[in-house]
């Protein structure tokens, strides 16, 4: 009994938010096609002037903009099949059901007064809007120092690109909006269901999510989560890497019984013949085709490459860069020196966290290989925990064991 009753949350924070998931989308849909239509077809005009991949300053491609997809998404917002109900609509999504696509609840109910212009100057306002209060936040509960390596991480990612994308942006609304939940409730002694929190992180990204970098909504939230056991519990290797793994395990879980759950709409709304078809994708995204053969240490390489902005005919020397990290890494231990041995091990775990972009990218290879040029974005829990850990395991100056240590 006692195993059942830790799971009725989940199971209750499930069910809620499957069906505001269900009823948004349905009630979006309610909104005729006419009263939006004239603001869609401008729009698309735009993009389509644009081309499916507009570089504007960078010129390297890690610098696009996936205006392919944000057409899908335009084109999605009026149902191809005027017979359908509502409900068939927002489940279909123009034969598009495999994924949520949560970003209709938004973007549906603005293209009824704005165009693809507009939308994207408001994007950007509240991009930057959530980015600093997050930003903020982690001065103020955790150091500013911490801050810094976080806003240096997110500025890492092509802000110019990201805030101009509605595909790219919908991941890092998530992303803020987690964190702002989390710092803003998080106090020592005041525990707070952190299994519950990264269950409903994960089915949140999912909603919206188009496997464009989710990742990143469970590695840097776990990071920051990681070092404040660290300060406020003084955690061990153990009890952090317990935690690692269990939180991952609850974000998962989460995103992936709402991908379920989706397709279980999916086919009691529209058939068993939907539900075949996305299984055929899913294999698809998990063994590659004759065509686009699986290349998984490929598809790492191609991330690598597109993350440190080297051009397609450029070459990653791995020995070149491993000897780089050590280099300043020794040098940062020489100066500073570590911190005792336990606080060492316990930050060890966000090390662990800091190669989940390169578990993703091995199991889905697939879309990760095609669709580097922005999924390498996923490296930024890479450079956050990378970052972190150095900054956790030297001292700052104050002698070990007072309580400005983490101050």
């Amino acid at each position: 009994m006692g195993r059942l009753n830790k799971l009725k949350p989940f199971a209750k924070t499930y069910a809620v938010l499957i069906a505001a998931f269900f009823l948004s989308m349905t009630l979006v849909y309610c909104i005729p096609a006419s009263w939006i239509r004239g603001n869609v077809e401008k729009s698309l005009e735009v993009m389509e002037a644009e081309g499916e991949r507009p570089m504007y300053a960078f010129y390297r491609h890690s610098a696009f903009v996936d205006n392919h997809t944000d057409m899908v998404m335009y084109k999605s917002l009026i149902a191809n099949r005027e017979y359908y109900n509502p409900i068939q609509a927002s489940v279909s999504i123009n034969q598009y059901p495999r994924y949520w696509h949560g970003y209709q609840i938004v973007l549906r109910p603005l293209s009824m007064v704005f165009q693809v212009q507009e939308l994207r100057y408001l994007g950007m306002l509240l991009f930057y809007l959530l980015f600093f209060w997050s930003a903020w936040l982690v001065a103020k509960k955790i150091k500013f120092l911490y801050a810094m390596l976080y806003v240096l991480t997110i500025a890492s990612s092509y802000l110019v690109v990201v805030t101009t994308c509605f595909q790219y942006l919908t991941t890092f609304y998530v992303l803020f909006g987690a964190l702002i939940w989390l710092l803003s409730r998080y106090e020592k002694d005041k525990p707070v269901n952190l299994m519950l929190y990264f269950f409903a992180v994960g089915m949140i990204e999912n909603f919206f999510d188009f496997l464009t970098y989710p990742i990143i909504t469970l590695g840097i939230p776990l990071i920051i989560l990681l070092w404040l056991r660290v300060r406020d519990e003084q955690a061990d290797f153990k009890g952090n890497f317990w935690f690692m793994f269990q939180s991952s395990v609850s974000w998962g879980l989460g995103y992936a019984l709402t991908w379920i759950a989706k397709w279980g709409i999916t086919v009691a709304v529209l058939g068993v013949r939907y539900f075949w078809r996305t299984m055929s994708v899913v294999q698809y995204r998990l063994a590659g085709s004759e065509e686009e053969p699986l290349d998984r240490l490929g598809t790492i390489r191609r991330n690598l490459k597109a993350w440190m902005n080297v051009q397609d005919g450029g070459i990653i020397t791995w020995s070149k860069i491993a000897l780089l990290v050590l280099v300043v890494v020794v040098i940062l231990v020489l100066w500073k020196k570590l911190k005792d041995k336990k606080t060492v091990l316990a930050c060890v775990p966000m090390l662990l966290v800091a190669l989940y972009p390169y578990i993703w990218y091995l199991v889905m290879s697939n879309h990760s290989q095609i669709h580097f040029w922005y999924t390498y974005r996923a490296q930024l829990v890479t450079m956050f925990g990378g970052l972190v850990f150095i900054a956790s395991i030297l001292r700052t100056g104050q002698k070990e064991g007072t309580d400005t240590e983490y101050s």
